[in-house]
């Protein structure tokens, strides 16, 4: 089965962005999903801020499918834009319900009705003075992208920093400057970081404790953590000590990333 995505233009400035699929059945997995996050990041920096994502085709979706479109929903937010989902499948309707998503979507089970609520609630002649400001303020927010030391950090929305490890081993030496960033991190309110770790090869006891404290501050204050780890050899240190259960992880940033969007308050992974 083949799925694909088309964009449509309607009023108002409206996007629809259409999945598509040549037959019954269809489902909205972890390699599709990747397609779909694509096509949304690029609808929303070029502009489009008022989209309808029309699901009509989907027949249920996996985790990572839920985690892509709340995703969306979140940098259209940001940027000062609006979601709305339609969904016709009853599986895919008891999906959302069940994960808590039908409250943070607007869901209609046709495409004119959304079209129709979401023009009347995005009236023309505030449109492009909000697209303007907000989405110059959303790509103001991804440029900004701060040194300490050998790492870097940016604030990705107005939740979640991303964090850079620089370097490429996490040890005595140099975990306690990342401790002291991620710890002045938190001390300034940035409870949701993803820490990516993609030119580590090696880490040590202290490098762990590092992330292990990071992680415990951010569920302090009902936060969250997730790692970016695509090195074996980082991975393997990680199943050893068990800390693989603790932790979120992914093999690039976006899905931690959607994670964190998708869980809110909610990433406490382990005790």
């Amino acid at each position: 089965m083949q799925l694909k995505v088309s964009y449509d233009e309607q009023r108002d400035d409206i996007t629809v962005v259409r999945v598509e699929s040549d037959g019954q059945g269809a489902v909205l997995d972890d390699r599709f999903a990747r397609e779909l996050r694509k096509a949304l990041v690029k609808a929303i920096e070029g502009g489009r801020l008022i989209l309808v994502v029309d699901l009509s085709a989907i027949d249920v979706a996996d985790d990572m499918g839920l985690a892509v479109l709340l995703g969306g929903l979140r940098r259209v937010h940001f940027a000062g834009g609006t979601f709305a989902l339609v969904v016709t499948s009853e599986r895919m309707q008891a999906m959302l319900s069940k994960a808590g998503l039908h409250v943070d979507f607007r869901i209609h089970d046709t495409v004119p009705s959304a079209v129709v609520t979401l023009a009347a609630d995005y009236v023309e002649e505030n449109l492009e003075q909000r697209r303007v400001e907000l989405a110059r303020g959303w790509r103001a927010v991804e440029q900004v992208i701060i040194e300490s030391g050998d790492h870097t950090y940016e604030h990705l929305t107005e939740d979640i920093t991303l964090v850079r490890v620089g370097g490429n081993e996490l040890d005595e030496y140099t975990g306690p400057p990342l401790r002291e960033l991620l710890v002045d991190l938190v001390n300034r309110g940035r409870f949701y970081m993803v820490v990516d770790l993609t030119t580590i090869n090696y880490i040590n006891s202290t490098g762990l404790g590092v992330l292990v404290g990071s992680l415990r501050r951010n569920r302090a204050h009902d936060g969250g953590l997730a790692l970016v780890v695509p090195k074996e050899s980082v991975l393997k240190v990680l199943r050893i000590t068990g800390l693989i259960k603790r932790f979120p992880i992914f093999d690039t940033v976006d899905p931690a990333v959607e994670h964190l969007g998708r869980n809110g308050p909610k990433t406490h992974v382990g005790q």
